[in-house]
C-alpha cells in the first residue's frame, strides 16, 4: 500500500497536462488478451460455493472482505423480492443453499466485480466511454460539426478490444458470457476473434509456404454482428483478415493480441492484462 501512495503522490507532482476538448480527442484502443479454460468471463457458481468445502467457501469471504457492500447488495436486492415472480432474497444473506439459480446469477455478477475477472477488468476500463461522454456534456466545442448532436460518439474515440483467441472454441458458457458483456457495456466493447481452416487448391497461387497446413483469419465481432445460422451464440465477423500464418509463435500472452491490432483505432493503444487488478502502475 505505501509503494502505491508514493507511486500516486509523484504522479501528483508532475505537471497536469490540459485536457483535450471534445470532439478534438486522439483516439484510444485499449487492449484486454482472454484465452478462455480456466479464465472465466463471470465467476461461476461452483468456484464460489459448492456445498462440498472443508472451509469456508468463497463466496463467503468475499461477502466478510466487502461487508458493508454486501449488506448494501442485499438491501437492494430485497427490494424487488416476490416482484415480477421474483424469488424472495433470503435476509440474513448467508444461507447460500437456499439462494435460487436467479439468485446465484446475480450473486455471481456481484462477485465477480470483487475478484480477478475479464468481467471486471472490462467495466472498469469502458468507464472511458462514460468520461468522454461527460466531457461532451460540460465543455463540448459545439461549433464543430463533430459535436453536433446525432453526430458525435464517444466509441468514435474510444475502442476496448478485447482479444478472444479461442473464440472458435468456446463452450455454451463463455459465449453466454460473451453476450451479457455485448448487453451490459456500451458499444465502444469490440472482440477480435480467430479462425482457421485446412488449405485448398489455391494455396500455390497464395504463395503459402508448403509445411503450412491450415490458413489462419482474424475477425471483429461487436454486439451489431448477426448470430451464425449454423452455430448458435457465435457471431459472424463484420471483417476478415487473412493472418500470414499461425498466431501463436511464443509467449501466448502477449502475442495473442498482435491479431487484434488491425483493429485498433486511434493513435494510442493500452494493453491490459485479463484479470487487472486495477492498478494504473500495472498497466504494461
Amino acid at each position: 500500500v505505501q509503494w502505491r501512495i508514493l507511486a500516486l503522490a509523484r504522479g501528483l507532482g508532475l505537471p497536469m497536462p490540459r485536457p483535450y476538448r471534445v470532439p478534438y480527442v486522439p483516439g484510444i484502443t485499449v487492449f484486454i488478451p482472454h484465452g478462455g479454460g480456466k479464465d472465466r468471463i463471470l465467476e461461476i457458481r461452483e468456484n464460489l460455493y459448492s456445498g462440498l468445502e472443508q472451509s469456508k467457501p468463497l463466496i463467503l469471504w468475499l461477502a466478510n472482505k466487502y461487508h458493508d457492500e454486501f449488506k448494501a447488495f442485499s438491501n437492494r436486492m430485497g427490494q424487488y423480492a416476490g416482484k415480477e415472480g421474483q424469488s424472495v432474497w433470503e435476509s440474513d444473506g448467508y444461507q447460500w443453499d437456499k439462494y435460487t439459480d436467479e439468485q446465484w446469477e446475480k450473486l455471481c455478477g456481484w462477485a465477480s466485480m470483487r475478484l480477478q475477472t475479464l468481467w471486471r477488468t472490462v467495466a472498469g476500463m469502458t468507464m472511458y466511454y462514460d468520461a468522454l461522454q461527460c466531457h461532451y456534456e460540460v465543455q463540448a466545442d459545439n461549433r464543430s460539426a463533430l459535436a453536433q448532436p446525432g453526430v458525435w460518439d464517444p466509441a468514435d474515440c474510444f475502442t476496448c478490444l478485447i482479444a478472444m483467441q479461442n473464440y472458435k472454441v468456446y463452450d455454451d458458457a463463455a459465449l453466454k458470457d460473451t453476450e451479457k458483456m455485448f448487453e451490459k457495456f456500451p458499444p465502444c466493447l469490440r472482440v477480435a476473434i480467430t479462425d482457421w481452416e485446412p488449405i485448398n487448391d489455391s494455396a500455390a497461387v497464395d504463395n503459402l509456404h508448403p509445411r503450412q497446413t491450415l490458413r489462419y483469419f482474424s475477425g471483429l465481432i461487436d454486439a451489431s454482428s448477426p448470430m451464425r445460422k449454423d452455430k448458435a451464440l457465435r457471431r459472424t465477423p463484420r471483417f476478415w483478415v487473412e493472418l500470414p500464418g499461425c498466431y501463436l509463435l511464443g509467449d501466448g500472452k502477449n502475442e495473442a493480441q498482435n491479431f487484434a491490432i488491425p483493429y485498433s483505432r486511434g493513435a494510442f493503444i493500452q494493453c491490459m492484462d485479463m484479470n487487472q487488478a486495477g492498478d494504473q502502475q500495472e498497466v504494461s
